[in-house]
């Protein structure tokens, strides 16, 4: 009896910490292998950056949405890093300033998405809560991209008049 119990908590423990896996990661290779890509400019610092963060760890439904069609990466822009971006071979070579200057990063957080080709698809400034960062996810994963400008779609979703 002991051993089953053990065994049950064990067991709790384990599916506990899949739940608050991150899928952010921090790596200095950013690639879309097959799925888009969403970068996460952040600082120690920014508290909405860990909003954000923690947002995606405990939203259940943003969580799968990300998980299953975007690779997260985290771009300190506090720290000085060297990295590899793109999927052809050999990848594109950048660094944390030219990527804060590739896309203006002046404050954060700022949240960019690409397609799976590393399209820009869009940038956002500043704090998304997670129902906004579905309606975002879900422009770029069902292709609406493609056929409808993002304004016309925000304003049909209810975010903007």
């Amino acid at each position: 009896m002991r051993k089953i119990s053990i065994l049950i908590l064990l067991s709790f423990i384990f599916i506990s910490m899949q739940a608050k896996e991150s899928l952010l990661q921090h790596t200095d290779i950013l690639v879309a292998n097959g799925k888009n890509v969403l970068l996460l400019f952040e600082k120690k610092t920014c508290p909405y950056c860990k909003k954000f963060e923690n947002d995606i760890k405990k939203n259940k439904a943003l969580h799968k949405l990300l998980k299953n069609n975007f690779n997260v990466y985290a771009i300190p822009l506090d720290e000085y890093h060297k990295y590899k971006m793109g999927d052809k071979n050999p990848p594109k070579k950048t660094n944390t300033t030219s990527l804060k200057m590739r896309f203006s990063i002046k404050a954060t957080p700022q949240i960019i998405m690409f397609d799976k080709k590393w399209n820009k698809i869009i940038q956002i400034p500043g704090y998304s809560n997670p129902d906004t960062m579905k309606i975002f996810i879900n422009y770029i994963i069902k292709g609406i991209y493609k056929k409808e400008d993002l304004k016309k779609y925000l304003i049909k979703m209810g975010l903007v008049n």
